[in-house]
């Protein structure tokens, strides 16, 4: 049995992920008014919603608001139209993929502050959004491109071509990320038009085939989130049996030996993105609440312990990594902090582990087990390698930023 140093054998702190992540939500980019990005945005609705989301999920942890929430929502009709949506409104002749992607993390702030709160401007935000943004884009999902001209993508995707009444973004098949959205927005209000959208939106993504059409990770799996909420409120097995499915194909063709995502099916030379791994992790823990079966159990905290400790930075935020595979075994920063969306996911993978704590803790005193596949784990902590020492994987937030981009993890096997 490896020998680790019992100073290396110390639990990841998760009141401190929590305290760091909520001190840099207080801080630009995410205080008011420059959290407002509005319609000329290339991803209009979805820097306000995460943030928003963000600070909802650390209210519900500590009862604690983070100003900018109440003045965003004080002000929510100076900064949204005529609808209380961001951007333009539907011209019933094409679709804005990147609107209706961005705009899943507004809708689920407005349900999660009206259901907090029970605030009628956020609920009237919400049902206007459904109304105005989401259902006129309905019919258009009978012919959502699936074949695409250009294969390009970088860290911040953007709109690359048109087809059939579509702008569609690199960030292929964002325009299902709704269904996350548009499920929690059916829960609140029984909204009958809600349910025939997501029968229909969740059909045409099964049918799509997310892993052969190279769609992004993160979407994929925020729809799935979608779709195990929608089973929960509507009781048809057959959307939970599609979640399970779809999950084990992630597990298999989209996630990374370090328990994080490639960004894309199909692209394993690339960055990890932890949003994504957020959306394994409720994803996990939900389906071992359901289910009972250990492998999720096991899952989410391999989840936690290795792909969301690794990517909090010092400053509370939350960064891309190095994807590891057993040709590319090390793991290193990729990006230092991915200020446009992973810092304020985060949140939401806190919530979710503050929640979960019972099932995430850790013994420090547990004996290092060896996989079939060759990786060895203390307590479902992998074993790495860094400056030579072996030892469990482990946090950036305890590095300052020129340590962090300087640190190599070896993963062993």
């Amino acid at each position: 049995m490896t020998h680790i140093n019992p100073a290396y054998r110390t639990a990841p702190d998760m009141n401190e992920n929590i305290r760091r992540n909520e001190m840099r939500l207080s801080a630009e980019p995410y205080a008011f008014p420059g959290m407002c990005r509005g319609g000329e945005y290339g991803w209009p609705g979805d820097f306000e919603g995460r943030a928003l989301l963000a600070f909802l999920c650390h209210y519900q942890i500590g009862g604690r608001k983070i100003p900018a929430l109440d003045q965003m929502m004080q002000t929510l009709p100076e900064h949204t139209n005529g609808y209380l949506f961001i951007g333009k409104i539907p011209d019933g002749k094409t679709v804005h993929e990147q609107q209706l992607s961005g705009h899943n993390w507004y809708l689920r702030a407005m349900v999660a502050h009206a259901r907090a709160f029970g605030d009628p401007l956020s609920r009237k935000a919400a049902e206007s959004t459904f109304a105005h943004l989401f259902l006129p884009a309905l019919p258009f999902y009978d012919s959502y491109p699936l074949e695409r001209t250009k294969k390009e993508g970088g860290v911040d995707g953007h709109i690359s071509e048109t087809q059939g009444g579509w702008l569609l973004s690199t960030d292929v098949g964002c325009a299902f990320m709704c269904v996350d959205g548009v499920a929690r927005y059916y829960e609140l209000t029984g909204d009958e038009r809600a349910k025939k959208f997501l029968e229909k939106v969740i059909g045409v993504f099964l049918e799509a085939d997310m892993v052969k059409r190279g769609f992004q990770t993160h979407t994929s799996l925020t729809c799935l989130r979608g779709t195990l909420c929608f089973y929960e409120t509507t009781g048809e097995e057959k959307y939970l049996q599609a979640v399970i499915r779809e999950f084990d194909r992630y597990l298999k063709y989209g996630m990374t030996l370090t328990y994080e995502n490639f960004n894309w099916f199909g692209r394993e030379d690339i960055w990890t993105e932890p949003c994504a791994v957020v959306d394994s992790l409720l994803l996990a823990t939900r389906l071992y609440s359901l289910t009972g079966e250990d492998r999720y159990r096991v899952l989410a905290r391999r989840i936690w312990f290795n792909g969301l400790q690794f990517c909090q930075r010092e400053n509370g935020g939350a960064g891309t990594s190095k994807c590891v595979t057993k040709e590319q075994p090390v793991l290193s920063v990729n990006g230092y902090e991915a200020t446009q969306c992973c810092t304020m996911r985060y949140a939401e993978g806190l919530l979710c582990a503050y929640k979960n704590r019972e099932l995430l803790s850790w013994d420090p005193d547990a004996e290092i087990i060896t996989e079939p596949d060759g990786r060895r784990y203390c307590d479902d902590r992998l074993i790495v390698r860094a400056n030579g020492i072996e030892r469990p994987i482990f946090s950036c937030n305890t590095y300052d930023k020129d340590e962090a981009l300087s640190l190599r993890l070896e993963v062993l096997f």
